[in-house]
C-alpha cells in the first residue's frame, strides 16, 4: 500500500506506527521478565515510560493537529472518525492506567503489579493494532492530498518537541530499526544534517547497546 500522494509524503507515520506495534508488543514480556528484579525493573520501567509517552504524544498530535483538519476539509465516513476517537480513548485510558502503576513497580519490581500491567497491555493490543492499520489504510491516503506540507510538518515537530534532547538519538534508532534502505534514506532526509552525523557516530551504538540490554 502506498501512502504517498501528490502532496504530502505520509510514510514517516508508517515508521512511527512500526515502533508502537513493536515496542508495545514486547512490553508485556519485558514487564514479566523483571519480576522481583529491581535492577531490571529500573531499566524496563524507564523504557516503558518512554514508550507510553511516545504513544500519548502521537495520539495527542493527531487529536489536536490532524483529525480536526480532516473533519474540516475531507468527506470522511463519520463512523470511521467516531471509531478513531473511541479507539484513542480506549488506548489512552490503558496508557494512563499503566503509567499510574509504573513508578511504584519500577522501584519494587513487584511481580503481581508487573503482571497486571502486562495483562492490560495484552488486552489493549488488538485495539491498538486495528487502530494503526485503519489509520494507514483509510486516513493516510486522504491526509496526503488534504494537508499542506507545513501542516504535516507541524505534526512531526509536535512529536519531536516532546522527546528530551538526550533521548532523540535513541528514538531515531527505534524509528529506523525496521526500515529498509530506501525508507531509512527517505526518513533521514527530514532529520537535520548535524543530527544525522551524531547518530552515525554515536547514536546508533547507543540505541543498539540500550535495546540489547532491555530486550535480553
Amino acid at each position: 500500500m502506498s501512502t504517498a500522494g501528490p502532496g504530502v509524503d505520509t510514510h514517516e507515520m508508517v515508521l512511527i506506527h512500526r515502533v508502537i506495534r513493536r515496542e508495545f508488543g514486547q512490553l508485556p514480556r519485558l514487564l514479566r521478565s523483571a519480576a522481583d528484579d529491581r535492577a531490571r525493573s529500573k531499566a524496563v520501567g524507564a523504557h516503558a515510560r518512554e514508550m507510553l509517552d511516545f504513544l500519548h504524544t502521537h495520539h495527542t498530535g493527531e487529536d489536536e493537529l490532524l483529525f480536526p483538519l480532516l473533519r474540516e476539509r475531507a468527506a470522511l465516513d463519520p463512523q470511521l472518525m467516531d471509531r478513531m476517537d473511541v479507539q484513542h480513548t480506549q488506548i489512552n485510558d490503558a496508557v494512563a492506567a499503566v503509567g499510574a502503576q509504573l513508578p511504584a513497580w519500577t522501584a519494587s519490581a513487584d511481580a503481581a503489579a508487573g503482571e497486571q500491567m502486562a495483562a492490560l497491555i495484552d488486552a489493549t493490543m488488538p485495539t491498538l493494532v486495528d487502530h494503526l492499520a485503519e489509520e494507514e489504510q483509510e486516513l493516510l491516503p486522504i491526509v496526503s492530498v488534504t494537508l499542506t506540507q507545513s501542516e504535516w510538518d507541524a505534526l512531526g515537530k509536535h512529536g519531536m518537541s516532546a522527546i528530551p534532547v538526550t533521548r532523540r538519538l535513541v528514538i531515531l534508532g527505534h524509528i529506523t530499526e525496521e526500515a529498509d534502505d530506501a525508507e531509512r534514506q527517505r526518513f533521514m532526509q527530514v532529520v537535520p544534517a548535524p543530527a544525522r552525523l551524531v547518530y552515525k557516530l554515536i547514536g546508533h551504538r547507543q540505541f543498539t547497546r540500550e535495546t540489547a540490554a532491555i530486550r535480553g
